[in-house]
């Protein structure tokens, strides 16, 4: 058998490791999530403690959803985790907080994400990589360290960079005059 057939497999295996080491992957790990309470005696509680499996897909971007509450504010005894249920923060009829990441992939863009607004005031804090906040009438540069807050106004996301943005996102509920 001629040695270049034999060692064909052994090649292709390789090629595909080096492109799966060297391809930039659309999302980053995590985020770990630590859910902490106070016990009826006083004492402390770990309610979670590893990666949220409530995540979805959404036009290309993982969401990770954390946690969400009801309306503020909120009771501090904490039983059930509320990451687990959590649904769309800013879906119709819901009051309240929540709290998501949200890993856009590198080369997303307005086709993916489109100019939109919500009812809320939103905190996003750049925890990773960098992107660009399409506001209707220019845009702004966020890298990580960032942090935006944002009431109701229209806007899209664009990362022209090569590597995955991670935000972190606090949402509360609101109402427009």
């Amino acid at each position: 058998m001629d040695r270049r057939v034999a060692h064909w497999p052994s090649l292709l295996i390789a090629a595909v490791l080096v492109q799966a080491c060297t391809t930039p992957q659309p999302f980053l790990d995590g985020p770990r999530r630590i859910v902490t309470t106070t016990t009826p005696d006083g004492g402390v509680s770990v309610l979670a403690d590893g990666a949220s499996r409530n995540s979805r897909i959404l036009n290309g971007s993982r969401i990770v959803r954390i946690w969400e509450t009801g309306p503020l504010p909120v009771p501090l005894t904490v039983a059930a985790d509320a990451g687990a249920t959590a649904g769309n923060a800013y879906r119709e009829g819901f009051i309240g907080t929540s709290l998501y990441t949200a890993d856009i992939p590198p080369g997303s863009g307005l086709d993916d994400i489109p100019m939109h607004a919500q009812d809320s005031l939103d905190y996003i804090a750049v925890l990773d990589g960098e992107i660009d906040l399409v506001l209707p009438d220019r845009s702004l540069h966020l890298q990580q360290g960032d942090i935006l807050v944002q009431a109701g106004n229209r806007h899209g996301w664009i990362n022209r960079s090569t590597r995955p943005c991670r935000l972190l996102v606090v949402v509360l509920s609101g109402k427009r005059p």
